[in-house]
């Protein structure tokens, strides 16, 4: 039981701080700070190789 409960917390700490680094690409993107073009150059790059 104590395993699956680590792995709760775990869980959620993943989502946690994925979701705030999305708001935090997203403002990024509204002021400026990184343009759109280079935001898709990255996707780019992180694309498995048999999606492309």
């Amino acid at each position: 039981m104590e395993t699956l409960k680590t792995l709760g917390i775990v869980g959620f700490l993943f989502f946690l701080i994925k979701g705030l680094l999305w708001l935090v690409l997203f403002a990024l993107i509204a002021k400026g700070a990184v343009s759109k073009e280079k935001v898709d150059q990255i996707k780019a790059r992180l694309r498995r190789p048999w999606k492309r």
